[in-house]
């Protein structure tokens, strides 16, 4: 059932109890006329446990009751208030409820099954764990209000007059059709209650469906994503594996070639012509110098534009405060190494571990928060890396892990991997004097 099709029906049964008060309001209210005018008061009165209030003024107490209650109840399907405000108006419709129900002298108690309705209908989150309790405590004793406020249980009580008593003394015919109109009031209104229920509770069941489906496809979609990001990476990886083999095959191939074809010619010359032999050489010092060159302007452009342009502490910064911006993680970033002065090689791979560690906690282990700390420990240049993402006590390295220990051994270094009780990476340096 949709959200439409209860409204209908709530806003049914509301104008529905509305007649239901109105029709036994004016049954008093004429039926009391009719006494008077048939001298019948005595009679009437005898039957009564006490005696009842103007006819008038109870159809009047009637009208406005009911009206305060279809109003608030009215406002809470308009507007959309907040928890505290929310909780006001049920407590407000609760009163209204009540007053009706003595307004009309006991005689009809749909208006619990309205105000019931309304809070399921009306309550945001009802199932939550915040509204449980409130939810519990109302709608408990708006059942027992239902179940306990029938006439003949406590209308006998505060010996209210009965609707029945007004009706016996009208003639046979209309007494039966104002019991039976009466009746058709009351059970239409109880079928209306259990629809509605049946209905909001199908329409809970197919909404929580409908979230299990778009959760199901945003995982899919997410996964495809992933997939999409992990081969973007491969391609990228092979991309710039084949640009490096380009540049090495162009520069060092080109180099050594060149150095052994003038190697080769030395080998011939230097017993026939030491001078050419000697100017051989001097030549083939240059190419291996240009080579040289060549070698580190490949290496260079391999190194991220950040170490091209700022210290390697600046470097993390930047490169830590990206991340944190774009993903919303926060980064604790301790730096006491000073103005160290590492090897361009030692500064690109502290870079890329650093890097590599920061982007496997946010994507392997969705992390939010994250600690690097670049320390000096036991004659060592340590980096401290931690994070509060997931963890597992049987870690398998993968292809990042597997290349940070590679980079770090061409440095000399160690890394260590600890995964209890947090996350952590130990990469150690040794000092150069």
């Amino acid at each position: 059932m949709t959200q439409r099709n209860l409204n209908r029906l709530s806003n049914l049964m509301l104008w529905l109890n509305f007649a239901a008060v109105l029709s036994i309001a004016t049954q008093i209210l004429f039926i009391s006329q009719y006494i008077n005018q048939n001298q019948l008061s005595y009679q009437f009165l005898t039957r009564l446990k006490r005696i009842p209030a103007s006819p008038t003024s109870i159809f009047w107490q009637c009208t406005v009751f009911s009206l305060a209650l279809i109003f608030l109840i009215t406002i809470r399907y308009q507007y959309h208030f907040s928890k505290k405000t929310n909780n006001l108006f049920v407590i407000l419709e609760f009163i209204a409820a009540v007053c009706t129900f003595y307004a009309v002298r006991m005689n009809y108690n749909g208006m619990f099954l309205l105000v019931f309705v309304d809070f399921f209908m009306t309550t945001p989150d009802i199932s939550s764990n915040a509204y449980y309790r409130f939810w519990t405590i109302v709608g408990g004793l708006l059942v027992l209000l239902f179940s306990i406020s029938s006439y003949s249980i406590i209308g006998s009580v505060f010996k209210m007059p009965a609707l029945t008593t007004y009706i016996s003394f009208i003639p046979t015919k209309i007494a039966s059709f104002l019991v039976l109109l009466n009746n058709v009031f009351t059970a239409f209104n109880l079928i209306l209650f259990i629809s509605i229920m049946i209905g909001y509770a199908v329409h809970i069941a197919n909404r929580e469906h409908e979230i299990q489906l778009r959760l199901s496809e945003m995982s899919k979609s997410n996964q495809e994503l992933k997939n999409y990001a992990a081969l973007s990476e491969k391609i990228a990886q092979d991309r710039e594996r084949k640009r490096i083999a380009r540049d090495i095959h162009d520069t060092v191939g080109h180099a050594l070639t060149g150095i052994a074809a003038g190697i080769d010619a030395v080998m011939v010359l230097i017993d026939i012509d030491p001078e050419a032999a000697k100017k051989q050489l001097s030549k083939v010092s240059s190419a291996v110098k240009q080579g040289l060159v060549d070698i580190r302007k490949t290496l260079n452009q391999i190194r991220p534009d950040a170490l091209q342009n700022y210290t390697l502490e600046a470097s993390l910064k930047k490169m830590l405060q990206e991340y944190s911006d774009i993903s919303h993680l926060k980064i604790n970033f301790n730096y006491q190494w000073g103005n160290v002065d590492f090897e361009k090689t030692t500064e690109l791979v502290i870079f890329r571990v650093i890097e590599e560690t920061v982007t496997n906690a946010l994507r392997h282990g969705h992390a939010s928060a994250i600690d690097v700390k670049c320390q000096i420990v036991n004659n060592n240049y340590q980096i401290k890396i931690s994070n509060n993402g997931s963890t597992t006590d049987k870690l398998t390295p993968g292809y990042g892990l597997t290349q940070m220990k590679e980079r770090v051994a061409i440095i000399n270094g160690t890394m260590k991997i600890i995964t209890s009780p947090v996350f952590t990476i130990i990469v150690n340096i040794p000092r150069k004097d």
